[in-house]
């Protein structure tokens, strides 16, 4: 998803319902991390969910084309086939931005 544009008040006062519609999809994103176990603090910003669920959702697809088994793969697992490719949780106290970085270093470390 694409944050260009996403919390622009010049176009909410030219579409009344943007707010709404905003406010429609954030909640749809968040429920896509939360799925994923993910907590959120509440201090998020717009631009913070897009970039959790953006971050996952890469992290996923690389998983997928490593023909890794999501389902032994996961936080939850006890014994993960491997630690690598295990989306990092998220620490009680991380900041979305810096919980971003983490995924997507996971990311890149995957082989």
């Amino acid at each position: 998803m694409d944050i260009a544009g996403w919390n622009d008040p010049a176009d909410e006062e030219r579409n009344p319902g943007r707010a709404e519609e905003r406010r429609r999809a954030r909640g749809e994103l968040e429920a896509r991390i939360r799925e994923r176990r993910i907590p959120l603090f509440g201090d998020e910003t717009d631009e913070d969910v897009v970039a959790i669920i953006n971050a996952v959702e890469d992290f996923e697809a690389r998983l997928s084309r490593l023909g890794a088994d999501s389902f032994v793969n996961t936080p939850e697992s006890s014994q993960p086939d491997d630690d690598r490719l295990v989306l990092p949780a998220r620490r009680d106290d991380e900041a979305a931005e810096r919980y971003v970085i983490r995924i997507r270093e996971a990311a890149r470390h995957m082989n």
